[in-house]
Formats: C-alpha cells, structure tokens, sequence
C-alpha cells in the first residue's frame, strides 16, 4: 500500500477555539497525524511518498475564486504568533468560530490538497489501496467557507481529479463521527458522485446544519445522497447495521472507484466523538470494505486521540490490506 504523506504539516499547530463563548484547547494537532505514521512504519506500511505539486485549478474546480483568495489573503496578512478567529459572519469565509487561520493556513491546505491528489494519481483499476495521510482534514470545507478545522475539501477535489481522468460513477463513503457537511453541499445536486455518510446525530453533535437521514440529494442528485446517522454510544452492533447498508448500496451503484473519508474520531476513547468503537472493530469495517475489490483511496480526517488513532489505523490497514 502506497502512503502519500508530507512531513511539513507539523508547522500548521491551531492552539485555541471558541466553544460555547470560551476558548478551549484546539485538538487538531500534528501529532494526531504522525502517531498514525510511525504506528503504520513499525507494522510494516514503510511505503512512504512525497507528494508532488498540483496546479490551483483543481482547487478552484470545488471553491469558489473568492473564498481562496480570503484564504490566501487573510494567512498572508497575519504574523507568526496571530491565530485568527471568525470575527463577522458574512464578511469572513468560515461557518463556525473553531477553525483558526493562521500565517501557514493556506500554505497548508494547498499541501494537503497535494498529498490527496498525489494519492489519486496513484489509484487505478489494478489498484487496492492508497492513502492519503494528511490533514488538515476536509470533508467539512463547503465551496465557499472552511470550518470544522477544514479550508480545502480534500476528498471533493481528488472526486473531481477522478471525473477529469474518465471516471463516471464515484462514491464517497464518509466514515468520519461527523457529518461531512462540505462534501455532501458540493454534491448534492449531481448524479455522478454518491456520497454516504455514517456519523453522529446531528441534532445533537456538529455541524448540526446537515446530515439529517432526510437530505437525500436535489435535482439530479435526488437519491445520490445518503446519511445513515446514528445515537450516542453506538458501538459495532449499531455501527455495522449502518455499514451493512451502506456497502450493500454502494456494491449496487457498482462505481469506478470508492473514496473514504475516514475519521477515527469513532472510537471509544476520542475525545471528540462520541461512538463506542474498539480497536479490533476497525479490522472488521476494513474487511468488509475489501470485499468489494475496488480501488480505494483512503483520506486522512478527523481523529484527535493520537493513540487510538494508531492503533485503529494499524488494525484497518492490516485487515484492508
């Protein structure tokens, strides 16, 4: 399994965040990313490669020209210890008031969308797996506003990298604990990505604005959306309920290629999630993903227990492999 992973996102450290008017400690962290890597290193997944560097248009395929240059400008105007928060709705380009933008923050993201498309150009039919181990993470970038400590829609962009390459049908299976509210706005009205989400209630978790079971696509769309949201606590026999249904309409789309949000922000011992999942259940969603022999291209999203992120991810790749 080939990984695609830069070393330079150590330089991108949010410190704070505004949750429920307080600051609080901002868990989007480097380690959260590296502890991955060397727990993948020491299992044998030593197939470690730089990304290289893709042009902006693929970006600018998924955000709008306007949103990038905020990005760009704001990063760019700000000194090596500022940490900017939204400040005015409307007028910043973020939807929440825990995504920081700091000196870095586009640099970083551009190099993240790189790792993803290094990742991409890897992938083909004779291909099992790839990953992208980056972050930031994505899947909560919309077209036009970060949030969610995401600025570029990783997985978006490398579905839009697959389309211009000739692939037709595309599913997304979002497995973060958080909807992927970006993700599912930048395709809810076409027909050749399905995207399928399973993640916490959001009546009661974040975003809270998206990832209802009723929100099934629009227009062309209707019917390529699909979000399989689940309670509090729920562990394998409720997450596999859900995946069980999942796989069984992504093997009846029977796409090109699969791409997987994955988050290990499900597990027991996140601190940000709220699933039950074990180490070992991580083994049995990978086996069952295998069991539809496609290509795969697996991107790096949440998860900010750097421990369990290892061994979860050892578990999944072993059993994917």
């Amino acid at each position: 399994m080939k990984i695609v992973y830069d070393p330079s996102h150590i330089f991108h450290k949010p410190t704070k965040e505004i949750d429920n008017g307080r600051f609080i400690e901002n868990p989007e962290k480097p380690e959260r990313i590296d502890s991955i890597k060397d727990a993948l290193i020491l299992s044998g997944f030593d197939n470690l490669t730089p990304p290289n560097k893709f042009p902006m248009s693929y970006i600018y395929m998924v955000h709008d020209e306007s949103y990038v240059e905020w990005l760009k400008n704001k990063s760019s105007s700000l000194s090596d210890q500022d940490e900017y928060l939204m400040e005015v709705f409307g007028f910043d380009r973020c939807f929440d008031t825990g995504t920081p933008v700091k000196k870095n923050t586009f640099e970083a993201s551009k190099k993240a969308v790189d790792v993803v498309l290094t990742a991409a150009s890897f992938v083909d039919s004779s291909t099992n797996t790839v990953y992208a181990l980056t972050r930031p993470p994505g899947h909560h970038a919309t077209m036009d506003l970060c949030g969610g400590y995401c600025y570029f829609n990783n997985a978006a962009i490398a579905a839009y990298y697959f389309l211009k390459r000739g692939a037709d049908r595309i599913v997304i299976l979002d497995l973060d604990f958080h909807h992927g509210n970006g993700t599912q706005q930048i395709f809810y009205d076409v027909d050749w990505v399905y995207y399928i989400s399973i993640h916490g209630d959001p009546q009661v978790f974040y975003p809270w604005i998206s990832g209802k079971a009723s929100e099934i696509g629009n227009g062309p769309g209707e019917g390529f959306n699909l979000n399989l949201p689940l309670q509090a606590g729920s562990g394998w026999n409720e997450y596999s309920e859900a995946l069980t249904y999942a796989l069984r309409e992504i093997k009846d789309y029977y796409p090109d290629l699969l791409i997987i949000s994955l988050g290990f922000d499900t597990h027991k011992d996140d601190p940000v999630g709220r699933f039950s999942l074990c180490d070992e259940d991580y083994a049995k969603i990978a086996r069952q993903i295998g069991a539809l022999k496609l290509p795969v291209l697996v991107v790096q999203e949440g998860g900010y227990n750097p421990q369990a992120n290892a061994l979860a991810a050892t578990r999944f790749f072993s059993a994917l492999e």
